[in-house]
């Protein structure tokens, strides 16, 4: 159907038969909502544009319908050329039957064929209807009718805020329960649990949507990346005159999904850790954040975007916005000024022109964030795998779009060449983005330390019983700074000493007897005595801990520390250079190539809470990974960003427990020696940000896919 001026005179359009049509108070005007029942959709229009819709009988010509409102509102009416827009939008949305030989044909059936042949390839969305449950929701809606008012929504917040106080009170409980979340074994439960919820979420929609008087037409589910996803035909609650009601059901799912949650946070909270307790964690995430990101997101159209469009009192936000960017893209593709956008005048104008951007910006972050889950999830056929994925998303897409450019064209608007030429740079545009590499900056967290430290570990375990210093204080080396007890230590020299004094008495009665040969086997013994004697001593002797070099000792808990439990290779605290200042940092795997490309090299280190940066050098890498933690301020114990986990500690007597911190995933050491003269008023322990440029080049793609890699790897470790 392609409309001229001309044809005005002559054309008697005419509405599909099936329309209804309803006028409801938006904000403070009134519109028409247009309901096409064989599809299922929803058009809101103004009452100026209603007036001009239902006079489309077949009987008038165009240029008469016109002619006639003019006369009814005094000369204001619509021009010629609005007229043929509004049946553009009526044709565009298959809203319009034209007596003519132009009506929809075989071609545009076809076409409709081929975009649900295309949609049902990609892999990364399946829709499947499944059933026309209208019936079944009239008849829970009337059996939970009490529930459905002001004293359900009482009881639900009263529910809600006993499970977030739970929550709350547990926090730390319930954060730990984050890591491996997605793990492997988890994944059964996962799985029910979020199909159950979702269940109950779709139901809660087709309740709500009933009980408010709409129909529920359709139930089925959708698969994104081949994760289940139930929907229910709600749409006839578009119908409804309150707007109120209309958000209603569109918050009735995630009503629900909280709910559920807040009952399953209470139930969690009296448990103790274990298989019961992870199913409810996983209700309660599943309730909450995940059906705050995926359903409350108004950039999608889920639920969060019917509620700011009612909200903004703004109807068909979605298409509004795509219709103006669709035209800003034109524009920038054809440079034709007749398709430039008006800049927007008011605040609805504004508002449609950055919705429409900032969708297409986030659908399009989400689509390159799912190609690139795709590609970590399935491996090897994960590249494949995206790659069909990709085309099957964008295939219906670019032919829509490239057919709105070829009309355009042919009207005289845009040359081949231009639009081809356009193409070409914006698509290198986003390769460059994309796959050119680059140097990027690198952050790290570290901890001020005095320089050239060194830390005194225990050699041998025991309780502190006494401590000869305090944290701060200048020692030379060689000076006593702790001593340790050890009973089973001190007991086993005793033990050797009574063996050896034994072994003595034999060896003299063996010389008073002259027995040669008894007399060197003896005092072979006693040698092996002695050598075991002055061994244990010697390992005794390390009870007495000495500073290896002369310098500040740094320990922040040392006066915690009498009577405490010290293992073997434990930390006892530090000493360093009384002037010089370090920082130690804690590396992840993925960082560690671009220190090692770095080292020897300057940066930049900037400390947390003073002004300022301080220039610094890359000095050392450790050669090898460790889960040691490497200094308290950086776990998340003291609110650091090491996450740390409690293990199995074979070590320890029984009087002090069988467990002890180590972080969650390996880390490289790392030491940044700091060169400016200032550094010296650093205090040990203060926290610090090192920063540089990476040797190493890399590609925006390659990042995206570690990024990913590392938040599934943690999350699912």
């Amino acid at each position: 159907m392609n409309l001229s001026v001309r044809e005005l005179e002559l054309l008697r359009p005419r509405l599909r038969d099936g329309l209804n049509f309803t006028v409801q108070e938006q904000g403070r005007e009134r519109v028409c909502v247009i309901e096409d029942p064989s599809s299922s959709q929803f058009f809101r229009v103004g009452l100026e544009e209603y007036q001009f819709f239902r006079s489309l009988d077949g009987t008038q010509t165009v240029a008469a319908i016109i002619a006639r409102l003019a006369r009814d509102r005094s000369g204001e009416t619509f021009t010629e050329h609005e007229a043929l827009q509004m049946l553009r939008w009526l044709k565009d949305h298959h809203l319009l039957a034209v007596e003519s030989d132009r009506a929809t044909g075989k071609g545009e059936e076809s076409q409709r064929a081929w975009a649900g042949a295309v949609k049902w390839m990609n892999p990364l969305i399946v829709r499947i209807p499944l059933a026309q449950p209208d019936r079944l929701f009239a008849m829970l809606a009337r059996a939970l009718k009490p529930f459905l008012g002001w004293f359900g929504f009482f009881a639900w917040l009263c529910v809600v805020f006993a499970g977030a106080s739970q929550v709350a009170v547990e926090w730390g409980r319930f954060t730990r329960g984050f890591n491996g979340i997605i793990a492997r074994d988890n994944w059964l439960w996962l799985g029910l649990v979020w199909v159950g919820l979702k269940v109950l979420h779709e139901f809660g929609h087709g309740i709500y949507c009933r009980h408010f008087g709409a129909r529920v037409r359709e139930i089925g589910v959708i698969f994104i990346l081949f994760m289940p996803m139930g929907y229910v035909d709600a749409t006839a609650s578009l119908g409804l005159p309150s707007r109120w009601r209309r958000i209603a059901v569109a918050c009735a799912g995630m009503y629900v999904e909280f709910f559920v949650a807040a009952i399953a946070a209470i139930v969690w909270a009296s448990r103790p850790d274990g298989a019961a307790a992870t199913v409810l964690h996983n209700v309660v995430v599943m309730g909450t954040v995940v059906t705050l990101f995926f359903n409350a997101n108004p950039l999608m159209r889920f639920d969060g975007y019917f509620v700011l469009s009612d909200l903004l009192c703004i109807p068909n936000l979605a298409p509004r916005g795509r219709t103006w960017f669709t035209r800003a893209v034109s524009w920038l593709l054809t440079g034709v000024r007749k398709l430039r956008p008006e800049r927007p005048a008011s605040r609805e104008e504004w508002i449609i022109a950055l919705y429409g951007i900032a969708a297409w910006v986030w659908q399009n972050i989400a689509f390159v964030g799912m190609l690139v889950a795709a590609s970590v999830m399935f491996r090897g056929g994960g590249i494949a795998f995206a790659v069909v994925a990709a085309v099957a998303w964008m295939v219906p897409a670019v032919a829509g779009f490239a057919r709105q450019l070829g009309a355009q064209m042919r009207g005289g608007m845009g040359a081949i060449a231009d639009i081809a030429l356009r193409l070409a740079l914006i698509a290198a545009l986003i390769g460059m983005v994309l796959f050119v590499p680059y140097r990027k900056t690198v952050v790290a967290r570290g901890v001020v330390e005095f320089g050239d430290t060194r830390i005194v570990r225990a050699e041998c375990p025991g309780f502190v019983g006494h401590i000869h210093v305090r944290d701060g204080d200048v020692v030379a080396q060689g000076a006593l700074l702790m001593e340790l007890r050890n009973e089973e230590v001190a007991s086993a020299i005793g033990k050797s000493r009574r063996e050896l004094e034994a072994q003595e008495v034999r060896t003299r009665i063996a010389y008073a007897r002259r027995d040669v040969a008894e007399y060197q086997a003896e005092m072979a013994k006693v040698d092996g005595l002695q050598k075991a004697m002055r061994e244990n001593e010697s390992y005794a002797g390390t009870l007495k801990v000495r500073a290896p070099i002369a310098g500040r000792v740094s320990s922040r808990t040392l006066n915690q520390a009498l009577g405490a439990y010290i293992q073997r290779g434990e930390e006892i605290l530090k000493i360093g250079e009384a002037t010089g200042r370090d920082v130690r940092l804690a590396l992840g795997q993925d960082a560690e190539p671009h220190f090692k490309a770095a080292l020897h090299r300057r940066v930049s280190v900037r400390i947390e809470g003073r002004g300022g940066t301080f220039s610094a050098r890359l000095e050392r890498l450790d050669g090898n990974a460790s889960r040691t933690l490497p200094h308290a301020a950086l776990t998340a114990l003291a609110g650091g960003p090491l996450a740390v986990q409690r293990v199995q500690d074979d070590d320890a007597p029984q009087s002090q427990g069988q467990l002890r911190h180590e972080l969650t995933e390996p880390h490289f050491g790392a030491t940044v020696r700091m060169l400016s003269a200032s550094a010296s008023d650093l205090a040990d322990g203060e926290l610090a940000r090192v920063r540089f440029r990476s040797p190493e080049k890399v590609t925006l793609w390659g990042e995206l896919r570690g990024a990913i890699a590392r938040w599934m790897r943690k999350y699912g470790a």
